[in-house]
């Protein structure tokens, strides 16, 4: 993007936040409460028996954050993280599939979206990994031990495609790579910043200031360890590289 110049078009198709319906398929997937948290929905129906840690209007909680989809950068980024091409995943209506998408509380949507926890796919299987330290962590997160399963799928449709294995490690290892270099709060500013600038749709001098170009100049400049990258290869299956 030219400096003052307007966005180039791309053949790659648009995608519109549909909360509403990305929400009604995770409910659908994984019931009234919350997966990570035990949080229960305040639109469930009267007879589901309220849980001890209370109630809350439940939101679709992208995986891969949604700004990804307006951001080349930022997907040039996680297909190096992920070892493989993750264009196709990120863009369109896939970055609203079910397998991007966790029913979250907003506390703990806002503790993914900081990188305070993530889930690890082991053999079909989900794991709590906890990447701050107890005492820094949000009660419902706090509440999972490191390590403990978290089950998807005991809705009325548990046919409905949980959550990606190759999507949650690509989470948790960009959770892992930002900790050990000092720099996961950034991350989290940067993706604010998305948001209040059209959805990452910035131009001219801020796009130097905020989006995906400024999270590369600082990860680049954090200098990442081999040590660090390499955790992303364990993850993802795949031989990680510099």
């Amino acid at each position: 993007m030219a400096k003052g110049g307007t966005p180039t078009p791309s053949s790659i198709p648009t995608a519109n936040r549909n909360q509403r319906n990305l929400k009604q398929k995770l409910v659908q997937r994984d019931g009234w409460f919350s997966r990570v948290g035990y949080v229960m929905d305040k639109s469930a129906p009267a007879h589901i028996t309220p849980q001890p840690v209370g109630t809350a209007v439940l939101e679709a909680a992208h995986i891969i954050p949604f700004s990804a989809s307006k951001n080349m950068s930022l997907r040039r980024l996680l297909s190096i993280f992920a070892g493989q091409d993750m264009e196709m995943l990120l863009t369109g209506e896939n970055i609203n599939d079910a397998s991007n998408a966790l029913l979250l509380s907003p506390t703990t949507h806002r503790s993914l979206g900081d990188f305070e926890f993530g889930l690890e796919c082991r053999d079909r299987k989900y794991f709590m990994r906890r990447l701050f330290e107890a005492r820094l962590l949000h009660a419902e997160v706090k509440s999972h031990m490191d390590g403990e399963e978290i089950c998807f799928g005991q809705g009325s449709n548990p046919d409905i495609v949980k959550p990606s294995p190759l999507l949650c490690n690509l989470h948790l290892a960009v959770g892992l790579v930002l900790h050990n270099s000092g720099v996961a709060e950034m991350i989290s500013q940067v993706l604010q910043d998305e948001d209040l600038f059209n959805d990452g749709n910035v131009e001219g001098d801020y796009w130097f200031q905020v989006s995906a170009s400024l999270l590369e100049r600082k990860l680049r400049a954090a200098q990442v360890s081999d040590e660090s990258v390499n955790v992303i290869g364990k993850l993802t299956d795949r031989p990680s590289e510099r």
